[in-house]
């Protein structure tokens, strides 16, 4: 190999190293807001199930508040009425992780007593049966 080519080489190289390092980064970052959207979600998901499910809110309120929120915020997109359900679900199906909760101490004494909801079956990680199966895909 002739001194060229060792250069082209080296060059060729630092081209893979710098790519995997913008690659790897790029995915850390997608993973960090990954996990806050969905913290997003599980909290909105608590409020509106706090709300709604304790007779606070009447009928229609889920429809209003979206509405409101599209005029306030406006190119606001995921925060349809059905996907405030959708967030409600969520947190009630993975209520186990609010450490306020009630449930959540039930659930590490009894891992096998809380199945997820069927109707949230549209959310993947709600098909998990218990807190073990839950647990792998926090992971």
């Amino acid at each position: 190999m002739n001194e060229l080519e060792k250069k082209n080489e080296k060059l060729r190289q630092a081209v893979a190293d710098i790519k995997a390092a913008i690659l790897q980064g790029q995915y850390e970052a997608c993973k960090g807001t990954n996990r806050i959207q969905l913290a997003v979600y599980y909290a909105i998901g608590k409020y509106v199930s706090q709300h709604s499910r304790k007779g606070v809110w009447g009928t229609g309120a889920l429809e209003t508040i979206s509405s409101q929120l599209r005029h306030e915020l406006p190119g606001l997109r995921g925060y349809s009425a059905t996907n405030l359900k959708k967030m409600r679900l969520f947190y009630e199906n993975w209520i186990m992780l609010d450490a306020n909760s009630s449930v959540a101490t039930d659930e590490l004494e009894n891992p096998l007593g809380r199945i997820c909801n069927p109707t949230a079956s549209n959310i993947s990680i709600c098909n998990a049966k218990h807190a073990k199966q839950k647990k792998l895909w926090q992971n």
